[in-house]
């Protein structure tokens, strides 16, 4: 477990506070312990009350010294050391996956891991490891105590070590087996929510707003994981609980037998009696620790398998530093260019296959041709956001993987046609291309992209809230608005995936126009359907899927692919002939 705790948080400090909880543990132990001398002394009038209510009292003042400062400590750590810290942690990590790594399933892990986990984890140093301590070692010092006064009752406490032992295992096998079982069953529903929450459009299209039966049947799994696990902790810990309630009805009918036996005092049993009775609650609320424990392991299972996602390897300032890395290079200008490159997104399921086109600097390159060809793959592949298999991808020569992350974002923007916005208004939405725009810089992108009517007919203007995912704007001002960061961000290098497929024709005439201008003297790449798109660029490269992958088949200009009959020359001529449809 420490292993586990190592990668997520500062061990050291909870190695520290463990120490420091032990120790008030033993002298707890050692507290109760002199309550049977100095019981005798009291009962009998012995000149050695003194020495031993001295003892006891300077015991217990320790103790509550030490408990007290642990314990204050612990909640420092709880909040700092492990929330903030794992927090902190996991974050980072996250921040460099690949954006091929969030899914569903994984978007819901981070989510159950900055709550759920998150707060399971910050009983562990104030909860957890005092009360443990508590259970185990201060009846572990109090069986050493009792062996000086009636070795016999404290040979019967010895000999419950094991059947404590055995069922604490079996306890905590169970305990662990049902909590990866629950959180399995957690994340699967909570990926499951997210899916409902996205596919509602279609959903509502098609009736099933109210009920989708993957959600219910992972709500039911989740029910019954609970369910199950309910009955799976509560048998050992009810094991755990009767053997150490039959310990303390041994060791009360042993006890009185050697006091019937003349063999120990009746003070020293009333002393000795009450002494186990403290022993007992902790004990027995040690089973329902043992369920927090084995929880905090199971969050810290879900914790290590997002930090051992593998982000994508960073370049070096010395190539050797690792084997197969690279070092880092500055690319020399902005032109594109994709060698011999192949990509699945899976194994066994290519999407592209020897992929060779180059994107000059300064001009228009279209990606055209069905559904499913990879040309959004290929935009991907250039922002880096997953690494080819096979092949290269470079950006002004320099290969993308010798280039940092952080410095591919400088060179690149991205407008895609799903564009997300934030729950703020439309003025911090901007400001997320780049935080440090004036309120003049800002404007004067809003101008550029002709976000400045979409604002000036909002209520509240540049302060208006744009609601969860933009929903409060229309399709057409959310393209706007992300056409406006990219004007904002100034990027030499524009990649725009579909960004009119889904407008109306005056939206989609609108930002065809500002598209143009934002294009001017950059390397453009731009997914496209749209004929007005295409006619525009300065090359279009055609790509066709096949089950091997998608390969560039015709390469050129709009008019001499039009010319040459080929694939290009048929999917022009049906965007045609679908354009001429007409409702009668």
């Amino acid at each position: 477990m420490w292993q586990l705790i190592a990668r997520v948080v500062n061990v050291a400090e909870l190695r520290w506070l463990l120490a420091w909880f032990v120790a008030a543990a033993v002298l707890q132990g050692l507290t109760l312990a002199c309550m049977i001398p100095l019981l005798r002394a009291l009962f009998t009038r012995s000149g050695s009350l003194g020495t031993w209510l001295a003892v006891a009292t300077a015991l217990a003042v320790a103790t509550v010294a030490i408990d007290t400062a642990a314990m204050i400590r612990s909640y420092r750590i709880s909040v700092y050391e492990v929330c903030d810290t794992m927090i902190g942690r996991v974050a980072d990590h996250v921040l460099r996956l690949p954006l091929g790594w969030f899914g569903a399933r994984q978007e819901a892990a981070v989510a159950n891991a900055m709550s759920r986990e998150v707060n399971t984890l910050s009983h562990l140093a104030s909860l957890l490891i005092p009360s443990l301590c508590n259970a185990f070692v201060v009846p572990l010092v109090l069986l050493a105590a009792t062996a000086f006064v009636e070795w016999p009752l404290a040979l019967i406490m010895a000999c419950s070590i094991a059947p404590f032992a055995l069922t604490w295992r079996r306890m905590s096998a169970a305990t662990t087996r049902d909590n990866e079982m629950e959180d399995a069953a957690s994340a699967a529903a909570a990926g499951r929510l997210i899916e409902f929450a996205r596919l509602q459009p279609v959903l509502r299209a098609t009736g099933r707003a109210g009920s989708w039966e993957p959600v219910r049947r992972a709500l039911d799994d989740d029910a019954g994981a609970t369910l199950a696990g309910l009955r799976a902790k509560g048998r050992p810990a009810q094991g755990f609980n009767l053997i150490a309630n039959l310990t303390f009805a041994l060791v009360l009918a042993a006890g009185l037998a050697a006091v019937t036996g003349y063999r120990l005092d009746a003070v020293a049993y009333l002393v000795l009696m009450a002494v186990c009775a403290r022993m007992l609650l902790p004990l027995t609320k040690a089973a329902m620790y043992a369920a927090e424990l084995n929880n905090a392991q199971v969050a810290l299972r879900s914790l290590n398998e997002i930090l051992s996602s593998q982000p994508l390897p960073e370049p070096t300032a010395d190539a050797g530093a690792a084997a197969g890395g690279f070092a880092v290079q500055e690319p020399a200008g902005t032109g594109v260019e994709l060698r011999d490159v192949s990509f699945a997104y899976e194994p066994g399921r290519p999407v592209l296959d020897g992929i060779t086109l180059t994107a000059p600097q300064g001009a228009v390159t279209a990606l055209a041709g069905p559904s499913g060809a990879g040309k959004s793959t290929i935009l991907r592949l250039v922002a880096r956001f997953w690494d080819a298999d096979a092949g290269q991808v470079t950006i002004g020569g320099a290969d993308v993987r010798a280039i940092p992350a952080t410095r591919i974002m400088d060179l690149v923007s991205m407008v895609f046609q799903d564009t997300y916005l934030f729950d703020t208004t439309i003025r911090d939405n901007l400001r997320v291309a780049r935080p440090g725009a004036t309120d003049e810089e800002l404007a004067r992108a809003a101008r550029r992209a002709r976000l400045d009517r979409v604002i000036e007919a909002l209520p509240h203007g540049w302060d208006t809230n744009v609601g969860p995912a933009g929903q409060s704007l229309s399709g057409g001002a959310r393209q706007r608005v992300a056409i406006a960061r990219a004007f904002l961000k100034d990027a030499p290098i524009l990649l725009l995936d579909e960004i009119t497929s889904a407008l109306d024709g005056e939206n989609e005439s609108a930002i065809t126009e500002v598209v143009n201008d934002l294009a001017q003297g950059r390397t453009v790449i731009v997914v496209a359907h749209r004929l007005t798109t295409i006619r525009r660029a300065d090359q279009v490269a055609f790509l066709e899927p096949s089950p091997s992958g998608a390969r560039v088949t015709e390469i050129g200009t709009p008019q001499e692919l039009a010319a040459a009959g080929g694939s290009f020359a048929s999917f022009t001529e049906a965007a045609l002939a679908s354009s001429r449809w007409k409702v009668r």
